[in-house]
This record gives structure tokens, sequence and C-alpha cells, in this order.
């Protein structure tokens, strides 16, 4: 690919639908991909068009308390590079973001209406009225061309300019469509051959699907079973020896059992393919993927020494249009009709996958980052389950560690929120150490605190962190961990060792001193773990003392708070 512009090109394209033009659908994709908002999200943001005043798009973060404003240049051939003209003339929005008044100016300017209904709907001129909690405005200007001399010298001499700018170019987006490209299908020309009739349908253009009863036996011929690689765009991979796994095996290998019935009772697999013909031989394919099916396909295959001609399973293959959309549809739904949770359907998310290519890019000897159930490392490295990260950084980043333990919520609601554009690998790395070290502190508990661990734990690395903060140094750590990481890993550790220790000595200290006081007092508000780090406002009388106590060592012990300087 030409610098990676095909890539961004072939990206861009699913984005390309009813009226947008070409850079707004490179802006929907810049959101989704980079600025990580729901697909929803991107739509209400747009407000590209004629008479837009330079404004593509505007996203608010309450989070952050961050106003972004977008403007995206397209460019149509790979040489074009993209000169300072059009960065001077976005800067020149900025006084419409000033304040109040600059939203009134700006609605005074006859904007177009899409414009107009998102200024008002994002309620902009309040927001900028807040000044007892001020709101940041930074101005983003994405292209798919190279910046040449005079746009990296304009940045250079206005970088103290308020508000921001900030550009993403070719070179900051390729890297960013490279990881979070979905995997395609397993290439090759593959044959099924029917135990039955088969029923060939025409969808829709280009889209078409045969459905028919195959061989187990057939089906465990197919290359990409023993490592996966056939179960690509699949949401999970294989659960292990779970009940209903263990009854699969037990049907295929009862010698009793009447092999002729599986297809009565089994929901069948379902294939992807990019051509999809049908002749005398069977089913022919080119390329495949199994998006339904794979707990029963691993099954199948981990006892083909049992298989008899009799076992059969209903396979229904869908020759794609290359469609991702429709791809990711199939997967979607045909998994949404069993028991898949949410997090499952997130697994081909591009931001998980995103994550997933910079762990192993940056950590992979060390970490690696699943985002499936039942997905295996490659080589003999830790693992950091998504579940258990989105944990962690709800406690860490969000500074909520009461949500933490509502897992339902994590892959659903608190979605973007969670796995926002602040989270990289670096973040990820640094959640998976705190875990391990929050983890090997239970010994180290009150009874009452060890036995509500899963939900204790993530109010210690909550505190941890929000004392490491109470530095300079600490809050630009957790702001930026890449800073420091790998670097200076080994003096970050230990520090934070430190640091949670401080914190674990506490809040023994005072489930001691509530346990005591019940004990005096049997008429005193009882003291309830497994109930009290679940509770807003429970933490927050925990955190009091503790935080106290952190500010007053502080002015007393001058190297008891984070103090390892950053790497660069």
């Amino acid at each position: 690919m030409t610098n990676g512009f095909d890539l961004l090109e072939q990206q861009f394209a699913p984005h390309l639908i009813g009226d947008r033009t070409g850079s707004t659908a490179m802006l929907a994709w810049f959101l989704e991909n980079a600025w990580r908002e729901e697909a929803d999200e991107v739509e209400a943001a747009l407000c590209d068009g004629s008479n837009d005043k330079g404004i593509d798009a505007i996203v608010v973060d309450p989070d952050a308390r961050e106003i972004s404003v977008l403007q995206g240049k397209r460019r149509q051939t790979a040489g074009r590079t993209q000169g300072d003209s059009d960065l001077q003339r976005f800067r020149g929005i900025a006084p419409y973001f000033r304040g109040p008044e600059g939203i009134d100016d700006l609605l005074a300017a006859s904007p177009n209406r899409e414009l107009e209904l998102l200024v008002r709907r994002l309620n902009l001129r309040a927001l900028l009225a807040d000044i007892e909690a001020p709101w940041t405005v930074n101005l983003l200007f994405v292209t798919n061309a190279k910046l040449d001399a005079s746009a990296t010298s304009y940045l250079a001499t206005t970088r103290d300019e308020l508000p921001a700018l900030t550009v993403w170019d070719r070179e900051q987006l390729v890297p960013i469509a490279r990881r979070t490209q979905r995997p395609g299908l397993l290439d090759g020309d593959f044959t099924l051959a029917p135990s039955s009739d088969v029923l060939v349908e025409s969808l829709a253009d280009d889209v078409g699907m045969a459905v028919a009863l195959v061989r187990a036996n057939e089906l465990v011929r197919l290359p990409g079973i023993d490592d996966l690689t056939l179960f690509a765009l699949n949401v999970r991979l294989g659960l292990g020896r779970t009940k209903i796994n263990r009854e699969l095996a037990n049907t295929i290998t009862d010698e009793t059992t009447d092999h002729g019935l599986f297809p009565a009772y089994h929901n069948g697999i379902t294939l992807l393919t990019d051509e999809l013909t049908v002749d005398d031989d069977g089913l022919q394919l080119g390329g495949v993927t199994v998006v339904n099916g794979c707990q029963s396909l691993l099954a199948l295959h981990a006892n083909r020494d049992s298989l008899t001609p009799d076992l059969n399973l209903l396979v229904k293959v869908v020759q794609l249009n290359d469609s991702t959309t429709l791809a990711d549809t199939i997967t979607y739904r045909s998994n949404n009709q069993n028991a898949v949770n949410i997090r499952d359907q997130r697994a081909n998310d591009p931001i998980q996958r995103d994550l997933q290519r910079q762990v192993t890019e940056q950590y992979g000897t060390e970490l690696f980052f699943a985002i499936r159930r039942g997905e295996q490392p490659p080589g003999d490295v830790e693992v950091l389950e998504n579940q258990d990260a989105a944990q962690l950084i709800m406690a860490i980043w969000l500074k909520e560690p009461w949500a933490a333990v509502r897992k339902l919520k994590l892959f659903d609601e608190e979605y973007r929120r969670i796995f926002g554009r602040g989270i990289d690998a670096h973040k990820l790395v640094l959640a998976h150490r705190l875990g391990q070290m929050v983890d090997a502190r239970r010994p180290d508990l009150r009874a009452s605190l060890s036995t509500s661990f899963a939900s204790v734990r993530f109010t210690i690395v909550y505190l941890t962190a929000a004392v490491a903060r109470e530095s300079d140094l600490g809050a630009a750590f957790f702001d930026d961990p890449g800073r420091w990481l790998p670097d200076e890993e080994t003096d970050v550790l230990a520090k934070l060792a430190e640091l949670m220790d401080h914190v674990v000595t506490e809040l023994n200290n005072y489930a001691q001193a509530r346990e005591e006081a019940q004990e005096a007092d049997p008429t005193a508000s009882p003291f309830d773990a497994k109930i009290a780090f679940k509770s807003r406002a429970s933490i927050r009388v925990i955190e009091q003392p503790t935080m106290s106590l952190t500010q007053a060592l502080a002015r007393r012990i001058d190297d008891f708070l984070f103090d390892v300087p950053p790497a660069r």
C-alpha cells in the first residue's frame, strides 16, 4: 500500500454513507476508531456541510470536561500533502469558543442547521459559561495527507497558543488503521461435501446463502482449527470444560448415542465466505471463517476419533458482498441468540483490536491482552483479560471503585468511558501490575476485608492511585505512564508497593476500629465490608482518613509520596 494511503481509503469506505462527503466519512472513521466514540454518538457529532463555519464535528467529554472541535481534509491521491493554510483558517474559528458570547456570535452568523442544532443540543453556551469548573476547548484537524514543511513549522511556532490545535495526519492515522483492521477470512479454496440436498438462496446483490447437512468428518478437516485462525471473527474461543462442552463431548463419544439425531438438537454452524458456488462436488468456498459454532467444532475436532458417518451438522454458509458491516452483523446476531454476553460481543470492536495490538507491539514478551474468552497468548507470557482491565480502569482512572464490581455495565453503558481514547498499552500494563500487587496483599488484610476481597481490591488500587497523585510526579505518572514505562518500571513498582502497603494498613485500621466499636456498642452502625466497598458514600467515608494521614505524612517525610522521575 502507498504509505498507508490505500489502507486508510479502505477503512474510510464503509463510513461513506448517505450524504456524507469523503472528509465526513474520514472523520466518522476517526471518531469511532481513534477517538473511540459509539457509532450513534459519531453520527450525532457530525455537522459537516455548506456554511458549517469550518466546523465539521463537535464532541463533548464530560469526564475530562473537554470540548473537541474537529475539521477534516481528505486528499484524493497519495501524493498530496497538507500545508499550513488550512490550519490557519481552522484556527480562525477559535473566537467562537472563547466563552458564551462566542457561541452567541456563532449562532448569529447563521450556521447550517446541523451545526446550530448540535451547538444547542450540546448546550455549549452553558458549558463555556461555567467559570467555577471551566471546560477546555481543543481544536483537532484530521487529514489523510502527510504534513509538509510549512504545516510543521506553523504548528511549532503556535504550539503555545490557546485553544490548542492538534493535527492527526497520515503518519498518526495509519498505525491506528493497522491495529483496528478487522481480521479477515482464512485464505484458500475449500470444498464441503454435503450429506443432504442443498438449499441455495440469493438474499441480495452478491449475497448468497447455502444450507445443508454436512458430515462432522468433513468439517473437522477444515484448516485453522488447531491454531484457531478459522475463528478469527468469532466473538469467543474455546471455554474449556464447561457443562455444555462436557455434555457435547459425551454426546460425541458415547457409543449408545444415536449420532443420526445430532442435527435435531444442535443449532448448527455458520460460515462466511467471499465466494460461494454449489456444484456436483459440493459447496465450493473461496475463503472461510466460522462465526458461530466455535465450541462445537472444537469439541468435534478434539473427539474426532469418535466421529461416525452418521454424525451430521446443519451448516449455513453466507457469501459476503465485501461488506465488513454485513460480516459484523451476522457475527453479532448469530451469536446474540445464544448465551453470549455483551463482553463477547465487544471482542470484534476496533477499540479492543487496537489495544490488543498495542500491547503485543510494545509489551509482547511480557503481557497478552485477551479480548475473547478462551483466547490463548502466543508463548509463555502473562495474560490480562479485558474484563479485569475494565474493572481496574474504572477504579484507577475513572475513580469509581464502587462501580468496578458491576461487570454487566462495564462493556455496555460504561464501555466508551472505560476504554476511552486515554487508555493505551502503558495504562493496561500499569493496571495489570497494580492488580497483581493488590492480589498479593490479600493475606495481609483483616478477615472481614479478605472475605470481601472481590470488591475491596478495587478500593485499594483506587486509593493507591489517589495517594500517588498527591505529588505532581504521581499525578503526571497516572496521566501518562508511558513516560516512565517500561524503562523505570522497577523503581515505579517499588514505590507503588510502598504506597499500597500504607493504604492496606489504613484500611485494616479502619475496619478494626469499626469492628471494635460494634463490639463495644451493639447498637452502633454495623460495618459490613460486603456492602461498604460497593457504595460510593461508604468509600468516601473510608477514603477521608487515609488521605488526611497521607497528607500529614507527606509534610513530615520528604520521600513519602511518589517521587520517581520519568525516563523521558
